[in-house]
């Protein structure tokens, strides 16, 4: 139990673990692409994997020597503990797969409380972080408790839940495929932090199942089994990890499902008398759901009469504590009132898409995120610019998929830009909603037909 933990996160022995990790997952990686041999896609499988993984490499040589510490140092610490808690007593890890969350009655308190890690124990008390080591566990006994390949292996599960929202939207727009790619794919925020030992990427990944089973289930009516076993496990990972993800992606997922049974019936009567019906239907539904998940003691911050306070504890939080205080901004303190917190909705997006400005980046890696949000202020102006803000909505307004991606990455922006106030967070918690807001963007600009298929700004790519 007075173990200490060796801190850094790249070691000796990595020269020989993840030659061996890479290949095994090369291995696993190709049995999949097979599928994709006489489909565009195949070009696309291994470079984007490929990217996930250099990006693996480049955020843990960022964290080891130049922050020196962050979030996942402490998870990767708790994995540690529970390594040496299972090798202790092996069963311990009953305790710690079938506890919710680690307090000081448990027998593996101590392990955190003692591993050098200053406050893993205190850290650990949250449920939502100690899911993250939790899922990480199993990995770490496959590759001997190395750091880099742990973050391979969650890169890989993010990935696969990002290949299937491309896969989802390629068959629906075949003629966006290489737009959808660099949307979910390429983009640097989710290469950079959507692939280590961190919340993000298990929901990311999380995420892109939950939205490909339900898409399988209700859109495609294929393999309905293994994709509500999959629909089930992957919300149950964001429900314990980000309740605030499925908050966001109920309404969006309901009101696309509405319109797409709406749209299927064609004799007008039936489909005003049916629309009508599923319309209050998924009202219900998604109040029910709603109030399911935030009734919950992970969740019960998100209910209707606690939503301030959590806005308001949000934003204390990030300034009491003083996290990245180099890189922290405000856009208006939230108050008891909900007319007040709607008018900060608007700078929350902003701050999401558009922030930080050039001035605003205090450091190398704000930057980058600025050069992203720049792209992303660019991309918004040229398509109101040449479309026109009545027609934009227009063609928005008349596919219920880009309804769906709207309201999700709306209403996620909002939430994210105004409880956020530092970049540094932000640029993270910010990922899950930006390929949904590239994806509106790029159909609309289709449908438009004033933009080509292949072009972003004014150059071909692939």
């Amino acid at each position: 139990m007075d173990d200490v933990i060796d801190p850094r996160l790249i070691k000796e022995s990595d020269i020989f673990l993840i030659p061996l990790c890479l290949l095994l997952l090369f291995i696993f990686a190709y049995l999949i692409r097979k599928k994709y041999e006489k489909t565009p896609l195949k070009k696309l499988f291994f470079p984007a994997l490929f990217l996930r993984f250099f990006f693996v490499f480049l955020y843990a040589i960022i964290i080891q020597f130049y922050y020196g510490s962050g979030d996942t140092v402490l998870y990767y610490f708790a994995v540690s503990d529970m390594r040496h808690a299972i090798s202790d007593n092996f069963g311990t890890w009953q305790e710690i797969y079938f506890n919710l969350k680690l307090d000081p009655l448990n027998t593996i308190y101590g392990y955190f409380l003692y591993d050098s890690g200053y406050y893993t124990h205190l850290y650990m008390a949250n449920v939502s972080n100690y899911m993250v080591p939790r899922f990480a566990l199993p990995f770490s006994y496959i590759f001997f408790n190395s750091y880099i390949c742990i973050c391979f292996c969650l890169s890989f599960f993010s990935f696969g839940g990002c290949w299937r929202i491309f896969k989802m939207f390629n068959e629906m727009y075949p003629a966006l495929r290489k737009k959808i790619a660099v949307s979910v794919l390429f983009l640097p925020s989710i290469l950079f932090w959507g692939g280590s030992l961190l919340k993000d990427s298990i929901c990311l990944g999380s995420m892109g199942f939950f939205i490909y089973a339900i898409y399988s289930i209700f859109f495609r009516k294929r393999k309905i089994f293994s994709s509500i076993v999959i629909a089930i496990f992957s919300g149950l990972l964001l429900y314990y990890i980000k309740p605030y993800i499925l908050l966001c992606l109920v309404p969006a997922l309901l009101l696309w499902l509405f319109i797409q049974f709406r749209t299927r019936i064609q004799d007008r009567t039936l489909r005003q008398i049916t629309g009508f019906l599923f319309a209050i239907v998924s009202i219900v539904l998604g109040i029910v759901a709603l109030q399911a998940i935030t009734q919950s003691e992970l969740a019960t911050q998100y209910s209707s009469d606690k939503i301030l306070q959590t806005v308001q504890g949000a934003q204390n939080s990030f300034e009491s504590t003083g996290e990245g205080s180099g890189s922290s901004f405000k856009i208006g303190e939230a108050t008891n009132s909900i007319g007040s917190s709607l008018l900060l909705f608007p700078l929350g997006l902003v701050a999401t898409f558009f922030r930080p400005f050039f001035w605003e980046a205090g450091n190398p890696l704000m930057i980058l995120s600025a050069l992203e949000a720049f792209a992303f202020l660019i991309l918004t102006y040229i398509a109101f610019r040449r479309i026109g803000f009545k027609r934009f909505f227009s063609i928005a307004f008349s596919d219920s998929v880009v309804i769906f991606c709207l309201v999700f990455s709306i209403l996620f922006a909002g939430i994210v830009g105004i409880t956020t106030t530092n970049f540094g967070a932000l640029s993270r918690y910010k990922i899950p909603c930006l390929p949904f807001y590239l994806f509106a963007l790029f159909i609309v600009m289709h449908k438009s037909g004033k933009f080509s298929p292949n072009v972003i700004f004014h150059k071909k790519f692939f």
